[in-house]
């Protein structure tokens, strides 16, 4: 239940780990599932974090935990007047307990029958809730699987045998109860509809931006519809924020180092050599020194765009990056990207440094004027491009003087690689002194360069 209902919320943008994952399950040991607001409370205390999160949890939780009420089917007057008369008379009341009454439930009617009949409303709940395990409910994912859920959960708590009593009660001419049982029959189903709709929009809130989202991490950022930049700019944010915590704790956990035996040893002498005080060696990590140089000319702008917003989100993890962005001068913008709106920041680069003719040997100039002096083993150099010079000079031999000097020069192209040494393409040159060459159109790709950017410089 709990694994199911944190899927619910993870569905609505609620994060939980799965440590949290199992401080629920023991949440739920602790406090039972009979007092729902205290359950409400405590599970809410270690689920949801933030105020967005609190208001997506409680309408999770109210939505999941809560089955309906089933309300009693109103009886016709007659089958009232009927049970009136039953009450006052002590025999027959006896009489239809016993079971030789008209009204009588005998042992093969309709469980679901009799609970409409008694209005059970704990009993119809249990029934409901363990039809719906059964069904596979919780595997729902499509608003167009309601119908064929809500009648199997109906068919789970019995609605064939119900169906047999009702048509057994129309054959005796008892028209008082069968009349009561149809008016029940349509209440459950009423009921049950709504709560498979309520279960499929818990499961299906966020499913079409989900698969929205995960089809445009693979599409090609030069191909994107104007339509879908909003999307992707979220989806670059959650991406850059899951990578810069997985680092984080990656970083975190190689700063504690191996254990110093000689140190430990000699701290714990006062306590006969229980090793009470352990040291530990200091491993001492460097945070990349990142360069990046991205082409922002023509149809390469696209992906420099998105390319220039991931490292902006990931200032936490490499906070140590110089960018410059060229199409034939190249001009820094660190700066701006550090103090300013990441869109106005990139609609200002493109409109000063984009739409002219691409030169390479002219944009490498540039950036050796302003980095060569400081480059050395910790630096690395990044340089997003389609290395189409025009036929011009490609700067490949200042490449090759940068090279020298960094820790390693890595070369992304947003063209296929089957495109490279084509045309005015200097892939080969410039590829010669690059330490890592790759294929790098869309926010997949983005993501798994700087993932593993970010291993090496542990």
């Amino acid at each position: 239940m709990i694994a199911d209902f944190i899927r619910v919320l993870r569905a609505a943008d609620v994060r939980v780990s799965p440590a949290e994952a199992i401080d629920a399950a023991d949440v739920i040991g602790a406090v039972g599932l009979v007092d729902r607001n205290i359950l409400k409370y405590a599970l809410g205390q270690c689920l949801a974090k933030t105020e967005p999160e609190k208001r997506a949890f409680d309408t999770c939780f109210d939505s999941y935990f809560n089955l309906p009420d089933m309300e009693q089917a109103p009886m016709p007057e007659t089958q009232a007047e009927a049970d009136d008369d039953t009450s006052e008379d002590p025999d027959a009341s006896s009489e239809s307990e016993t079971g030789g009454g008209q009204e009588a439930t005998s042992e093969g009617e309709s469980s679901l029958a009799q609970m409409i009949e008694q209005n059970d409303q704990a009993g119809m709940q249990a029934a409901l809730a363990d039809a719906a395990a059964a069904s596979g409910l919780d595997d729902a994912r499509l608003f167009t699987q309601q119908g064929m859920f809500t009648r199997r959960i109906l068919e789970a708590m019995g609605l064939e045998a119900l169906d047999a009593t009702i048509s057994q009660m129309r054959a005796q001419g008892n028209e008082a109860r069968r009349q009561q049982l149809e008016n029940g029959r349509a209440q459950v189903f009423e009921e049950v509809s709504e709560f498979v709709e309520r279960q499929i929009s818990m499961r299906t809130k966020n499913a079409g931006r989900l698969l929205r989202e995960e089809a445009l991490s693979r599409i090609r950022l030069g191909h994107l519809d104007k339509s879908d930049m909003k999307i992707m700019r979220e989806l670059i944010r959650k991406l850059a924020k899951r990578l810069a915590t997985r680092h984080a704790r990656r970083r975190k956990k190689a700063h504690r180092g191996m254990l110093d035996v000689r140190r430990t040893m000699r701290r714990n002498m006062s306590n006969d050599g229980l090793l009470f005080n352990l040291h530990w060696k200091r491993t001492k990590v460097e945070r990349p020194r990142l360069v990046v140089m991205c082409d922002v000319s023509g149809s390469v702008a696209a992906v420099s765009r998105f390319f220039l917003m991931f490292l902006y989100s990931l200032d936490e993890v490499m906070p140590r990056t110089r960018s410059f962005v060229f199409s034939n001068r190249a001009g820094e913008i660190s700066d701006k990207m550090t103090a300013g709106d990441m869109d106005e920041v990139m609609t200002q680069a493109l409109r000063d440094y984009g739409g002219g003719s691409t030169d390479y040997g002219m944009a490498m100039e540039d950036l050796a004027d302003a980095v060569l002096d400081e480059m050395d083993h910790r630096t690395t150099l990044l340089v997003l491009g389609d290395a189409r010079s025009n036929f011009g000079d490609p700067g490949h031999l200042l490449l090759k003087e940068m090279a020298t000097r960094a820790r390693r020069v890595i070369w992304l192209n947003p063209e296929p690689e089957a495109s490279w040494n084509t045309g005015d393409s200097e892939m080969r040159r410039l590829g010669a002194y690059c330490s890592h060459v790759q294929v790098c159109n869309s926010v997949r790709d983005v993501e798994r360069v700087l993932d593993n950017l970010l291993r090496v410089s542990v």
